[in-house]
């Protein structure tokens, strides 16, 4: 089974830390495992793990920095390219893309070569682009959207809120399913239980992500400068960087507060070591009023036994059971999310049944191995015949 794989996001670094990164990553190497020979088009390219080098990677030109609308300009005319590279390594048994701004050409040309094709969408990227960047050439925009979803023999959105969104733009949410992100257990083993009558270090509270406005780090650190007061002997674990790290830092400063480390960007592969140094893990999103994420954070704090305490904001009282597989607390609720935090650090019990509980949740329903063959299942059933 040969599959191309597209990715034509110039901001994406196919083998970097980000969380786009290691999606790719891992869905690549459940392909492989599944028996798939892939070819990996994408525009940033670098050495890739070594257990990565069976996929034939075909570069992608870069696009100019700067100016937005050079910058789609110069992405729309690269379909050029794509269609030529897709046309020189084909034919595919599927051409999986996921969904960039302007990007088009290969699904357009595997639609009219019979193959099978699958559009992967991670967000709303329109709609991401308006609020937090600059949106240029938002017909153009549209325009790409409906080409790609009319080309597609399958559509797979990775959260309910995504799919929302699709559905806007198809009227019909018939070829799109949704298919979370996922984990590999093997990559995060939990760390020993301490045994009877060992002392015990300090409460290390963690969170992992990018520090962007929207994974709600401001609450996370403002929870613990309540809880530090209640419990003293706890720490903070910060690990990640991105353009609010300053602005978090100065928090922690001028508020005085001890305890915080920031660890800064991290290698993917160094994650679970990370990890293995908490004893609890925060996925504190605020509210927002179209959540769409299918954050890779809490399935790999579950996959590593850690109690995670996240916000009930989206669909994420579908993924953690409260009291069961973690717990959920109001968005922007500091008070509330420094209770939760108290309880666990009290009841070490608690941590620990909330912990097993959530690795045997996301091993039986959320690994890589398990989306892959998803993937595959619905880009090949017969009811999804290539249009």
């Amino acid at each position: 089974m040969r599959i191309a794989f597209i990715c034509a996001d110039g901001g994406i670094p196919v083998f970097g830390c980000k969380g786009a990164s290691v999606h790719i990553q891992e869905v690549l190497r459940a392909l492989l495992r599944e028996g798939a020979e892939i070819v990996l088009f994408a525009r940033r390219l670098a050495t890739p793990p070594e257990d990565l080098q069976k996929v034939k990677l075909v570069a992608l030109e870069p696009l100019p920095a700067g100016d937005a609308r050079v910058r789609a300009e110069a992405a729309l005319a690269a379909n050029a390219q794509l269609e030529q590279a897709l046309q020189a390594e084909g034919p595919f048994d599927l051409v999986y893309e996921r969904y960039s701004l302007w990007s088009f050409a290969g699904l357009v040309y595997a639609h009219r070569q019979g193959w099978r094709t699958v559009l992967e969408v991670n967000a709303p990227l329109i709609e991401e682009q308006r609020r937090y960047r600059e949106l240029v050439a938002e017909r153009q925009a549209v325009g790409v959207l409906k080409k790609l979803l009319a080309s597609a023999t399958a559509v797979i959105a990775v959260s309910p809120g995504v799919k929302k969104w699709l559905t806007g733009f198809t009227g019909s949410a018939e070829r799109i399913h949704v298919i979370a992100n996922g984990v590999d257990p093997l990559r995060f083993m939990p760390a020993p239980a301490p045994q009877p009558g060992e002392a015990q270090d300090a409460v290390t509270i963690g969170f992992v992500g990018t520090l962007k406005p929207w994974h709600g780090v401001e609450t996370l650190v403002e929870a613990f400068a309540l809880l530090q007061l209640q419990r003293p002997d706890v720490w903070l674990l910060i690990v990640g960087d991105g353009p609010q790290r300053q602005k978090l830092q100065k928090m922690v400063q001028s508020r005085s507060i001890s305890g915080v480390a920031f660890a800064g960007a991290v290698d993917p592969a160094t994650v679970p070591d990370w990890l293995s140094r908490m004893d609890i893990a925060v996925a504190p999103y605020p509210q927002l009023a179209d959540f769409y994420f299918s954050p890779l954070k809490i399935y790999e704090y579950m996959a590593a036994q850690l109690p995670v305490v996240a916000t009930r904001v989206g669909h994420l009282s579908e993924v953690i059971n409260h009291g069961v597989t973690g717990l959920l607390v109001p968005p922007d609720d500091p008070l509330a999310l420094c209770a939760s935090l108290r309880q666990l650090v009290d009841e070490p019990q608690l941590r620990r049944r909330l912990g097993e509980a959530a690795r045997r949740f996301v091993a039986e329903h959320h690994s890589w191995d398990r989306v892959a063959r998803e993937i595959l299942r619905i880009a090949f059933q017969p009811s999804g015949s290539a249009p």
